[in-house]
């Protein structure tokens, strides 16, 4: 499996991620709008962008916080940004954001 594209969700998570949908809008995580995008996604595709769209936002957040902190450029946030966009999802790059957000928290 291609680690750098991993926005072709499969069956097995589209069910997980519909099951904890209300879990996860209660906490914030995902609004109600991007609830309702995925639960009327009619083909897988349409699904994978409404994933990537939380994705970007999520990371859009982070990546604000550590450019606001000095941890990194506005030009390496972009580029960033530009990678989850495409679709790309690499666990180097999930990694990063998941340092960003533990040091933001600290």
């Amino acid at each position: 499996m291609n680690d750098d594209f991993e926005n072709q969700t499969g069956s097995k998570s589209r069910e997980r991620i519909l099951e904890r949908l209300d879990k996860m809008v209660a906490s914030g995580r995902v609004t109600e709008t991007e609830a309702a995008r995925l639960r009327t996604a009619a083909e897988p595709d349409q699904f994978d962008d409404a994933v990537r769209s939380i994705r970007v936002r999520h990371a859009a957040a982070r990546l604000d916080a550590a450019v606001d902190a000095g941890q990194m450029t506005q030009e390496e946030a972009a580029g960033y940004l530009e990678r989850l966009r495409k679709g790309e999802h690499p666990r180097s790059l999930r990694t990063h954001l998941g340092k960003l957000h533990r040091r933001s928290r600290t």
